[in-house]
């Protein structure tokens, strides 16, 4: 008698049958190109070879993981959940690895675990649960674990991997896999030996391998537990119980590197009711509730899908309109990194002078160089015969220095700003219109941000906001019109930290920074700066020459006096909104004796936050169209321009936001 052969993992998973099928379920899954930009359809074109190829890079260990794209989904419940989407062809090699895997581990698993697992579904996981309440489990712990994905101990997660794969054929070439898109995921994450990424085919498995003790360890003793992923219902027969269980629970996470969230964390009944998978339970009662958009992975990835597709449509449309999207910015902020020529294009090189990208100088208009960055003399030489700004900035975002191209002809403008500046009235009817505008965006930024929170502070902030709002058009003194925009502040900044999370309370504007909310507006605002300096120059305006801010030495007037209506929604609002999504955290900020220092991958995140934003279109003021931020700033010093050359500046109209 033959015995058969248990089966070789390694081999498995190279099997050009396997990354078939593994290469079948991520096309008809669908599904959003990951951080290298390729479709599934671009995949899909030459797949066989492609997949050939693949198995060959395994197989001699020269394959390495690509960029994942980094995507946040809106939540039905507020905040966003950060998905991290690999390329399709790493898709491929992650799905059959939980291909492979799946049959071996899937065994070991307890029966309380419902999600990602085949033959097994939410419905399974209801009934579960209303079989328990019909045998007397009446009280139930309702669990929320803070951050589950992202807190995952890479460490802690292969040595029960190791475990799992004990005795099984080619089990180390296997974890070795594993262990390599671990790293690199806590490469692309900026957290090192943490977490999983919301976006892999295998990070399900692996995040069922993870809580598989807490199911073995808590079930049994009168004590049941119904898990679906990382969310989790512990039932008992006594409330004593619970409470017992609940310490249990809390002692088991802490050893996984986990806790519970402290507001979403409590002890119930059947009779107060608790609401799980999308089902709530009452009584005898199980009633449907609306589906919760984070139970299928797929689902999002198909969603960013749509998106790209609907994108791209649009860049379609806006090119064959001539849309502008106003200046596009190359920032070099990772230390090591340098500017350079090449073939007549700007290259961007790392530390060892390899070549990272190669840019047209028509694609880009302006360069900002961060600490410990550098260009080379060939790369300034033709960033000033292409009209390219370079622009230096330290850690906290400011402007260190500028270099561009002179300003050109616009003597007489520059006079009739000086003019406005140094006449009582006009200063008085140009300041009192920027003041409006600025208080009624901050007004509308708050609203926005309170719409769901319904703070009642910030509901009587706004009220008294609007009371003071009243009072400008009888100022004509442009010190009592600021005296306003002052009174208003005072209201506005602490309102605007009850709605940020984490924001101290009450919080107060501050510069330089001791704070991170106060960090990350200022690191916005000099991007804001930057933009609207180049927007100034651009309509051959001095940016010295201010009205509301009046012109002084080193100070650039101008600059402040445009930036108002933008202040609101692209630095404040877009701060809060930041932190609220958790792409700002608070270990990003560091207090030093020089005040707030931000963290590389915090400026990356309020640089991409930044740059999100801006790519939105909005109304234009008195026309009907629609212009993107960077356009809008240039239209607004245009018209600005436009005013002072006909010697009529109080009609100048600042943006204002939309409800």
């Amino acid at each position: 008698m033959t015995i058969p052969r248990p089966p070789d993992l390694w081999q498995n998973l190279l099997s050009l049958p396997l990354l078939d099928r593994a290469w079948e379920k991520v096309r008809s899954n669908g599904g959003a190109a990951g951080g290298d930009g390729k479709s599934v359809e671009q995949f899909q074109s030459g797949a066989s070879g492609r997949l050939t190829r693949l198995s060959a890079d395994l197989g001699d260990g020269s394959w390495r993981p690509l960029p994942y794209r980094t995507v946040d989904i809106p939540k039905a419940k507020g905040g966003h959940r950060r998905l991290r989407i690999p390329s399709v062809a790493d898709r491929v090699v992650h799905t059959a690895l939980s291909m492979v895997l799946s049959p071996v581990l899937d065994s070991q698993f307890e029966e309380s675990s419902f999600a990602y697992r085949s033959g097994r579904s939410v419905k399974q996981a209801v009934a579960a649960i209303s079989e328990l309440r019909d045998a007397g489990y009446w009280h139930v712990i309702e669990a929320d674990i803070v951050g589950f994905f992202d807190a995952v101990r890479h460490e802690t997660l292969l040595t029960k991997l190791e475990a799992a794969l004990g005795g099984e054929i080619a089990a180390e070439p296997i974890l070795a896999l594993v262990t390599l898109i671990l790293e690199h995921q806590g490469q692309e994450s900026g957290i090192m030996a943490r977490g999983l990424a919301q976006g892999s085919a295998l990070s399900p498995l692996l995040a069922n391998l993870y809580l598989d003790e807490l199911d073995k360890e808590i079930h049994g003793r009168g004590v049941r537990i119904i898990r679906f992923a990382d969310d989790f219902v512990v039932l008992c027969k006594k409330r004593e119980s619970a409470e017992g269980a609940l310490e249990e629970v809390e002692g088991l996470l802490a050893g996984l590197g986990l806790e519970l969230h402290a507001g979403g964390t409590r002890v119930l009944d059947f009779d107060r009711g608790f609401a799980f998978l999308g089902q709530l339970f009452v009584r005898s009662f199980t009633l449907p509730q609306a589906n919760d958009p984070e139970e299928d992975l797929v689902g999002l990835v198909r969603q960013v899908a749509e998106q790209d597709l609907q994108v791209a449509e649009q860049s379609a449309t806006d090119e064959r309109a001539d849309y502008d999207r106003g200046e596009r910015i190359l920032y070099l902020m990772e230390r090591g990194r340098s500017l350079t020529l090449r073939n007549l294009s700007f290259s961007v090189e790392n530390g060892e002078g390899k070549e990272l990208a190669g840019i047209a100088h028509r694609r880009v208009d302006r360069v900002e160089l961060g600490p410990g960055t550098r260009a080379d003399s060939e790369a300034i030489e033709h960033a000033l015969a292409t009209d390219t700004d370079l622009v230096f900035v330290n850690s906290q975002g400011e402007t260190l220095g500028l270099l561009t191209t002179s300003p050109g002809d616009s003597a007489e403008l520059h006079l009739a700003q000086a003019a406005a500046s140094l006449d009582a009235t006009v200063s008085a009817d140009v300041a009192r219109t920027l003041v409006d505008a600025r208080i009624r965006n901050q007004r509308t930024q708050l609203f926005r941000l309170n719409r769901v929170r319904e703070d009642t502070e910030v509901t009587a902030a706004l009220a008294r906001m609007q009371r003071h709002l009243r009072k400008l058009p009888h100022l004509d003194d442009v010190a009592a019109i600021r005296g306003i925009e002052s009174v208003c502040g005072a209201e506005y900044w602490p309102a605007l930290g009850l709605l940020t999370d984490g924001a101290a309370a009450p919080f107060r504007r501050q510069r330089p920074a001791q704070d991170p909310l106060n960090a990350a507006i200022n690191y916005l605002s000099a991007i804001l700066e930057r933009d609207t300096r180049a927007a100034v120059l651009a309509a051959g305006l001095h940016p010295g020459f201010g009205i509301l801010h009046r012109p002084r030495n080193r100070a650039e007037g101008c600059v402040y006096d445009l930036m108002e209506p933008f202040r609101a929604p692209l630095t404040e609002g877009q701060a809060a909104f930041l932190f609220n999504a958790r792409r700002l955290r608070p270990e990003m900020f560091t207090a030093t004796e020089m005040g707030i220092r931000i963290s590389s991958s915090g400026r990356r995140a309020l640089i991409a936050g930044y740059e999100a934003a801006v790519a939105r279109r909005i109304n234009a003021p008195g026309r009907k169209i629609k212009l993107a931020w960077r356009p809008m700033m240039k239209r607004q010093a245009q018209d600005l321009a436009k005013a002072l050359r006909a010697g009529e500046p109080d009609r100048f109209t600042p943006y204002l936001m939309e409800a």
